[in-house]
């Protein structure tokens, strides 16, 4: 993310206020970018790259991926289509996690992690509900 400024200048939480002509792009085009590399962290496979790359060794990036954070925002975050993103973003504000995302046997834990999260998820949500519903059923609550 290259601007007009050096970045030790602009805190994180002020990256946004930085204009189209100081990113070299427009606002739309810096949406769709930081909206692809913010679900890009979904992946522990890259994860593993960017560690074993050394960019959690860089403070513009860890700065970069702080400002992030905004995606969190209802009015962003529904744009996502791999909201595991988000939990992967709080994960690598921990340098220890950046630390050890780096080594094989962790990257394969967190892969497995998450698969048995997409497989079982919806069937522990359905099976959860049931027991929700009978009670609303009997206590007349409505839906």
């Amino acid at each position: 993310m290259a601007t007009g400024r050096a970045t030790e200048a602009v805190p994180a939480a002020d990256l946004r206020l930085v204009s189209a002509a100081e990113i070299g792009c427009s606002d739309d085009r810096r949406f769709v970018l930081e909206l692809e590399f913010v679900q890009g962290l979904a992946s522990p496979s890259y994860l593993q790259w960017l560690s074993q790359n050394r960019y959690f060794e860089d403070e513009n990036f860890l700065r970069y991926l702080e400002y992030l954070q905004y995606w969190r925002q209802p009015k962003y975050s529904k744009f996502l289509i791999y909201p595991q993103c988000l939990y992967f973003l709080d994960l690598l504000q921990d340098k220890e996690f950046r630390t050890n995302v780096a080594r094989g046997p962790f990257k394969e834990m967190i892969h497995a992690q998450q698969f048995f999260f997409w497989q079982h998820y919806r069937g522990n949500r359905l099976k959860a509900d049931i027991p929700v519903k009978a009670v609303h059923a009997i206590c007349q609550v409505p839906n």
